[in-house]
């Protein structure tokens, strides 16, 4: 009895308690010691805005807009913070910084065991399964990308697809179609589409060139219809997301696509792949002076033993077409990782549409990161039988070995600080436990002990600081200038930084720049990246400042609003005086200067920044009793003039009638920010303008009194409302464009799964 229940559920616990133990013992400073994730995109873009969306829904709305920053700017719409991303729930909790923990460590769980349950489901052995999984759980790309969190969360379901599309494909079962569908859809509303795109090529691909006599879904005609299928229902079912995306985009810089420099920026240079055989040194590399972040993917490193075992594969293995497929994969993701290092990257840029929409070809190595995951699962079985039956299969391996312990020795003599030792000692070990499985000095199950026991000490070594953290007080506890202003965002607005007598435009590469910029570099010697993440809290730089209700005049976005460009093409041209006057015109009244007000001490290490007020600034609401036409092409000329006076004109692209018969006067009373809404009370004594500081953007409306007006486009970024005399309550509200036509087609895809889930005799039939 004991013996049967130890074989119905020890079995399958085992492996799960090694995995979990994994997990535990690499994560344990996020699990046990309050420490939390920061660094890059984390702390600039999913702190600020994942806590957005937690204090909105707490409100019981929407988080649809985003007034702090770019004079605000859409929320839901940008992507990539994930509103209506499922995982997302986690920012129901009341416990915030629990809840970012654990959201970043589901993902990781989710990564973990959908690998080992897709190796299970291919009949590898236990041990293989966990192989594979430990490479995707520690290996170098998946943490080094959770810093550019979007991708990474999209990325982390490619396993659930194929194990669902494998499963369809088998046995056509509908719900298994369904589960593709639903994870597909996780991967477009988690805010990497590429990553969506990538994963139906590859199902596509393997669906087409793993043909099995026992699918029952087969034939070309079939196979291509049914991906179609996929990718229409997947679609639909994200139209709620995609739609407003959509139409955002044609409000952005990128709704023609991205240039071919823009595009191709952080691509693999081709010695980046020296550190497949020995990363970089990550240890305390934040407190290193002079390091700077020129990466994308700050890692490639997914552990030594899957490149050897990449190496075995191009030897021993090729016979079977798994192997093979995931090799190709392997060199398709090589292929385009390169981007404008590959001579013919450019070919897809200009004839493939999708290619001019994204940046970053790095992020391509991902297609390599999982074929090593998978050659790690499918081959291990494989290349143990070789060893103890085949003599010939055994010499290869270990041949095999030694060209991946040459890799490694070219390397770190290249490199000497990155521990090429450590690593040629666990391939000598490796090499032990091959001789011993062929001399039958140890067996199975042994080799498979040694072999997981070198791949936790390589990657948990190698991988253990590329996803850096940091006490939870880094967010929660305010800095000093944070609790100054706190609670400015709904009045005024905040510029933290320098204004620089001479600026250019940016992404210039005049030899007159770059000798400015190796000048200043020269009198100012680099800091470490710790110090440079920390002045961005302590500095209250966006969009870190957002969490404590600062409201910013610039930021950080993967997606810029035109008007938000042109307003910092503006700024960044200007001299000085015009600088702050441009500043005061948009609202902002306190300017973050890099003068010291309190020199570095024991209680602030960093100092604290000086704080200049502009008492002039111009307030977030104001009625003027004028308006004036004036061509866009001139209008920013006319705004930041000197003499013009924005209190008593609104400019207008279009003439409207002023009926006047006395001198203007009138107030703003009122003004309370909400989600998605502004409500202002005002009083005035003749037809005037108000004028509201915030970005003018499709998808606001305005009610005067209860009755619907038109927002005209005032001073060109700000939202204009003509009124008569008296009393007036106005009250702005915003809904994205294409909101409620995608929630109508995600409904009805919804209802379509669920009648292909629940209805009598849903398995598929090729006819």
């Amino acid at each position: 009895m004991n013996n049967d229940i130890l074989s119905r559920y020890g079995m399958p616990l085992l492996p799960a308690c090694f995995l979990l133990l994994a997990f535990t013992l690499f994560f344990y400073p996020v699990l046990f010691e309050g420490n939390t994730f920061f660094f890059r995109d984390i702390h600039h873009f999913a702190y600020p805005m994942k806590l957005a969306l937690a204090r909105i829904w707490a409100a019981g709305e929407w988080p649809y807009w985003y007034p702090n920053l770019f004079q605000g700017t859409p929320l839901m719409s940008l992507m990539h913070p994930g509103v209506f991303y499922p995982p997302s729930i986690f920012f129901l909790l009341k416990d915030f910084s629990f809840a970012f923990s654990a959201y970043f460590l589901f993902h990781h769980l989710v990564l973990m065991f959908s690998v080992y349950a897709l190796c299970r489901y291919w009949e590898r052995s236990i041990p293989a399964s966990l192989c594979a999984s430990l490479t995707a759980l520690l290996g170098g790309y998946f943490l080094s990308l959770a810093a550019v969190y979007n991708q990474f969360q999209s990325a982390i379901w490619f396993p659930l697809i194929l194990l669902m599309w494998q499963k369809f494909m088998a046995e056509g079962r509908m719900k298994y179609f369904c589960g593709a569908v639903v994870f597909l859809t996780f991967q477009v509303l988690g805010g990497g589409p590429e990553n969506a795109i990538f994963s139906v090529l590859l199902i596509y691909a393997h669906s087409l060139y793993l043909v099995k006599n026992e699918d029952r879904l087969k034939g070309f005609k079939n196979k291509t219809l049914a991906i179609f299928a996929l990718v229409s229902l997947a679609l639909a079912f994200s139209a709620l997301q995609w739609l407003p995306t959509y139409y955002l985009l044609k409000e952005t810089g990128r709704s023609a696509g991205i240039a071919y420099s823009a595009s191709t920026i952080w691509a693999l240079e081709p010695g980046a792949f020296l550190g497949l055989f020995l990363p970089e040194n990550s240890t305390q590399f934040l407190a290193q002076d002079g390091v700077q972040m020129g990466y994308f993917v700050q890692s490639i490193y997914m552990g030594i033993v899957p490149l050897f075992l990449l190496f075995t594969c191009l030897m021993v293995g090729r016979e079977q077409k798994t192997i093979r497929f995931w090799l190709i994969v392997f060199g398709v993701g090589v292929f385009f990782a390169l981007g404008n290092s590959n001579p013919l990257y450019f070919l897809f840029y200009d004839w493939v549409p999708v290619f001019s929409m994204f940046r970053y070809p790095q992020k391509f190595f991902f297609l390599c990161a999982y074929a090593l995951v998978f050659l790690s699962g499918w081959t291990l079985d494989r290349f143990i039988e070789g060893i103890i039956n085949n003599k010939t299969e055994m010499k290869k391996t270990l041949f095999a070995l030694l060209i991946t312990a040459m890799g490694v020795t070219a390397v770190q003599g290249i490199y000497v600080n990155r521990g090429g030792i450590e690593t040629l000692g666990i391939l000598m070990v490796l090499a032990f436990g091959i001789f011993s499985l062929h001399l039958k000095k140890i067996n199975r199950s042994g080799f498979f002990s040694l072999l997981l026991l070198l791949m936790l000490m390589d990657l948990m070594g190698k991988n253990s600081m590329l996803v850096p953290l940091i006490d939870k007080e880094f967010y929660t506890d305010p800095p000093p200038i944070a609790r100054q202003l706190q609670g400015t965002a709904d009045s005024f607005r905040v510029y933290s930084g320098m204004l620089r007598v001479k600026e250019k435009a940016p992404f210039s590469d005049s030899s007159e720049d770059k000798a400015e910029i190796a000048t200043f570099q020269f009198a100012h010697p680099s800091y470490n990246l710790l110090s440079v993440q920390l002045a961005t809290r302590d500095q209250v730089y966006p969009n870190l400042g957002a969490i404590h209700g600062l409201a910013y005049i610039d930021g950080y976005a993967t997606m810029m609003l035109k008007n938000s460009a042109v307003w910092y093409r503006s700024f960044i041209m200007s001299d000085i005086p015009k600088k702050k006057r441009v500043l005061k015109r948009s609202n902002v009244k306190y300017w973050v200067t890099q003068e010291d007000e309190q020199l570095p001490s024991d209680l602030y290490p960093r100092g604290i920044k000086k704080v200049r007020l502009f008492e002039d600034a111009l307030p977030r609401a104001f009625l003027v009793g004028e308006s004036r036409q004036v061509s866009e092409a001139e209008l920013l000329d006319v705004y930041y003039d000197e003499m013009f006076n924005p209190l008593a004109q609104v400019l207008l692209t279009e003439p409207v009638e002023m009926k006047t018969e006395k001198p203007f006067s009138g107030q703003v009373e009122k003004i309370k920010y909400g989600p998605n809404r502004v409500s202002i009370a005002t009083h005035q004594n003749e037809e005037g303008f108000l004028v509201l500081l915030d970005n003018w953007f499709p998808g606001w409306k305005v009610e005067v009194d209860g009755k619907s007006q038109r927002i005209y486009q005032a001073n060109l970024f700000y939202r204009g409302v003509k009124l008569g005399p008296g009393n007036h309550k106005i009250e702005f509200s915003y809904e994205p464009v294409g909101l409620k036509r995608g929630i109508v087609i995600s409904s009805g895809a919804f209802i379509l799964l669920l009648i292909l889930l629940f209805k009598p005799g849903r398995t598929y039939e090729t006819g």
